[in-house]
């Protein structure tokens, strides 16, 4: 098993101003308040405007999260940052969690928001192309975002994240109808189960939102946990992202491609 290490208004598109800092520092930063975390791809070219991948870490990790799951997801084709969670879950180990509370979601909100704006400013970004994504509770919370904000963003991907069901989580239901949303759920999961799944289905279809379903199977035989994000869901997340960068769709299963686990996360 092959491990790698360890508001609510809608608005108008991110827009790109004409200045951008272009030069990588070491141990770079977004210059908010937000605690984050930065993920540059290899070889790094300054002129090309790479789409932004917005990732929410895990439940009980930490922004930390973001490098390998950016590895894993793919080290050329994208920008990616990582904000915070609000709630501290562990302190000697610094790890962090998502509340779930309307006031836990607005934080979320607000440091997504930041960490795109600030990067669409200091980075080269195609302010086009921005993805947000997560995995469990993150998963959920990255849902949410983008039924409120879908304006803003070019994909949303949930990895065993339920489908929100928070009241209010519909009420851009129209606008949010434009936005492609990728939902990953695997089977024996306790973080996604079916009737998660059924009630998703059951929201989308009434809504009528641009939902594709993806229910993974292949933990039988690679020896994945269920309820563990795999190279497989990053992989079809990538493949996903990338269909929609370059305007055709990309099947989200490769041939002959096994599940491998990419946590725990949290270590730093």
């Amino acid at each position: 098993m092959n491990r790698l290490p360890t508001l609510l208004a809608p608005a108008a598109p991110f827009r790109q101003t004409a200045t951008k800092k272009r030069r990588v520092q070491e141990n770079p930063k977004l210059p908010i308040d937000f605690t984050h975390r930065l993920f540059f791809p290899t070889s790094f070219t300054p002129s090309y405007d790479y789409p932004l991948v917005v990732w929410l870490h895990s439940q009980r990790s930490s922004e930390y999260e973001l490098q390998p799951v950016m590895q894993a997801l793919s080290n050329q084709n994208y920008i990616g940052v990582a904000p915070r969670a609000n709630i501290r879950t562990e302190s000697k180990r610094n790890l962090f969690s998502w509340g779930g509370s309307r006031e836990d979601y607005a934080y979320a909100e607000e440091a997504v928001c930041e960490c795109i704006f600030s990067a669409i400013e200091t980075l080269p970004i195609d302010s086009t192309r921005i993805f947000l994504a997560g995995f469990g509770a993150a998963g959920t919370l990255a849902q949410w975002i983008g039924l409120q904000y879908s304006e803003r963003l070019a994909g949303v991907v949930s990895m065993s994240g339920p489908i929100p069901t928070m009241n209010g989580s519909l009420s851009n239901w129209k606008l949010a109808r434009s936005l492609p949303f990728l939902y990953i759920s695997r089977r024996g999961s306790s973080l996604c189960n079916e009737t998660n799944d059924r009630e998703a289905i059951r929201l989308v279809h009434r809504s009528g939102l641009r939902y594709t379903f993806w229910h993974l199977q292949s933990h039988e035989d690679s020896g994945a946990e269920p309820d563990e994000l795999s190279t497989e869901m990053l992989a079809a997340a990538n493949r996903y992202m990338m269909g929609i960068v370059l305007g055709q769709p990309i099947p989200l299963t490769a041939e002959e491609k096994r599940d491998h686990l990419v946590g725990p996360f949290g270590l730093n």
